[in-house]
């Protein structure tokens, strides 16, 4: 069994999801479950050794930097379009795609797992697979049957890429600041003008490109309405240039293989996908998965450190033993364990939400349930979606902050090689520095977060988390543990209730009221996996011990530093821009 399909990701395939409800769901009563789960089993394997296979090429390579092209684009560097290549040749492309258009249908949970995989071995591919994933799937959801018929087999098959173009120059985090201008013409078509930055892939065939309609093109300036989501191919049916051209690439401090490039549209003929100004809304969901895939590849980032850091301090000795042995090492290496599985345990919680979401929109849409099940489908479709719209924020800005961490503690194991391009760690580290970044900062992710708990969304995951566990509590292995837990969650919903009662000093605080949350989260997730695998139980331990206090001081700090604590931050900016600091 290759490493990279490893005992965290087994445990949810064999023993931690039900896949007999999902699948019953998904595809109805007449589903052979032991043939499905045989074919998950073989293409996660397949996946994990081809992933494997790539790691060498991709860390001798790291420096080679994508390329513009003669015909205007842009392309990864030689060992990217080869590893690809055999992606494409294994069919481990658009995976969630489904079998209708030449996909797999494949969870999302499983997909994001291979994307994790990919990206253990070269992020910088990874976002290549990524991406053309996350385009597929919004055109399935948005376009019309005319284009899923025309795009999503030429996906799945590998034949064309895609990318999502959002940023311009006065409009990054703020969309509303988009002046790209969709025109629509006598044909039905749209024609697409203007430029876009950051876009990462941005040499591929297809772009999804956010423009604002210009029927409404003043009116709606400055606000997201009116913005509609369109399919913008570089190249014309007959082969012509379709007015796409990419006319430079940024030079990064990592994932060097991926190409991030502006992009100019200039008379390019596309296709709306969904309703016209509602493109945000398909944008977001386009986004949501990306946030979901980003954070995979922070978790493939941090698997990738965690094995260069155990393997390296088990084999170097000082003072006549490894220093894995020495106490704050261990120490450290051991909280680099701890911190990835509470992110897998995130993550993955967070995958099956939107697996259960889609598989009961699946049997609604079938039809084939009574009354009364339509009801219970109906009433837990509502509060899973509820769930997912702040987990997943949550899921980004945890995975990516963890995966800067770790990548960082990789280097401090080495020691003074572990600063030079001798090891690979360092090169995970400039690699892990834009996951905080984009699909969306950090501090975005908290606020997006703190906005759907706002909204009562906390009340609903807590609801979750609570019933699961008050199921384990009198388990003799777990019930203490699950004590600690349950005990913080009182300060969790004060804590809120304090936030709110001040706007401006609930966004102040809106990282640390996402870490409280992503505390009682994980550590309910990785209790669960205690009860199918008792050798996991030092993992929940651990994360509890330290992270049950860490939220109790948290929420001493929401409830006693309110006063005056914005005016005193400014203050102390104050003083830098006086020239007294």
């Amino acid at each position: 069994m290759p490493d990279y399909f490893g005992a965290g990701m087994r445990l949810y395939l064999d023993r931690l999801v039900d896949w007999d409800e999902w699948l019953r769901w998904q595809r109805g009563d007449d589903v052979d479950v032991a043939a499905e789960r045989g074919a998950y089993q073989t293409i996660l394997k397949t996946a994990a050794s081809l992933a494997e296979s790539f790691e060498t090429r991709a860390r001798q390579n790291w420096a080679a930097e994508a390329q513009l092209t003669e015909d205007g684009g842009a392309e990864s560097p030689p060992h990217i379009r080869e590893a690809y290549d055999e992606l494409r040749k294994a069919g481990l492309l658009c995976l969630t795609v489904s079998e209708a258009y030449g996909g797999y249908g494949l969870p999302a949970l499983l997909n994001g797992i291979v994307l994790e995989m990919i990206a253990r071995a070269d992020p910088s591919l990874m976002m290549v697979v990524g991406l053309q994933s996350g385009a597929a799937i919004d055109v399935e959801q948005y376009g019309s049957e005319e284009v899923k018929r025309a795009y999503l087999p030429r996906f799945t098959s590998g034949e064309v890429q895609g990318c999502m173009d959002l940023t311009e120059p006065q409009a990054g985090s703020d969309l509303g600041g988009i002046s790209t201008r969709a025109t629509e013409l006598p044909d039905g078509s749209v024609r697409v003008d203007g430029q876009k930055i950051y876009i990462s892939n941005g040499g591929a065939e297809v772009h999804l490109v956010l423009a604002r309609e210009a029927d409404t093109f003043e009116a709606s300036k400055g606000t997201t309405t009116g913005l509609s989501l369109i399919l913008v191919p570089r190249h014309r049916e007959d082969g012509r240039s379709n007015g796409v051209r990419v006319p430079r690439l940024e030079r990064k401090i990592g994932i060097h293989g991926s190409a991030t490039c502006e992009v100019v549209f200039d008379g390019s003929i596309g296709a709306r996908l969904g309703e016209k100004g509602q493109g945000f809304r398909a944008m977001l969901n386009l986004m949501n998965s990306a946030r979901l895939g980003v954070a995979s590849q922070a978790l493939g980032l941090c698997d990738a450190a965690l094995h260069e850091a155990v393997t390296y301090a088990r084999a170097r000795k000082q003072f006549g033993k490894p220093i894995s042995e020495q106490p704050l090492v261990m120490t450290m290496l051991a909280k680099m364990v701890v911190n990835t599985e509470a992110v897998r345990a995130l993550l993955y919680r967070a995958y099956g939400l939107v697996d259960r979401k889609q598989a009961r929109e699946a049997a609604l849409q079938r039809g084939d349930a009574t009354e009364a099940e339509r009801r219970i489908l109906k009433e837990e479709l509502e509060r899973d979606t509820v769930r997912i719209r702040p987990l997943t924020p949550l899921c980004k800005y945890f995975a990516t902050d963890v995966c800067n961490d770790v990548t960082r503690d990789a280097i401090q194991v080495f020691g003074g090689i572990g600063f030079t391009m001798e090891s690979d760690v360092g090169k995970l580290h400039a690699d892990s520095l834009i996951m905080t970044i984009y699909e969306g900062t950090s501090e975005i992710q908290a606020s997006f977060a703190l906005r759907e708990m706002g909204k009562g969304a906390l009340a609903v995951v807590f609801q979750e988390v609570r019933s699961e566990l008050a199921a384990m509590a009198d388990d003799p292995v777990r019930g203490e543990l699950v004590a600690r837990v349950v005990a913080i969650m009182p300060s969790i919903d004060e804590a809120l209730k304090q936030l709110f009662a001040d706007p401006q000093y609930a966004l102040l605080r809106a990282k640390l009221m996402a870490e409280m949350v992503i505390d009682v989260i994980a550590a309910c997730e990785l209790l669960r996996q205690v009860g199918a695998d008792d050798s996991r139980l030092d993992l929940a331990a651990s994360w509890i011990g330290r992270r049950m206090l860490a939220a109790e001081h948290t929420s001493r700090r929401i409830r006693e530093n309110a006063d005056g604590l914005i005016e005193r931050h400014t203050r102390v900016l104050a003083q830098v821009a006086s020239g007294s600091a």
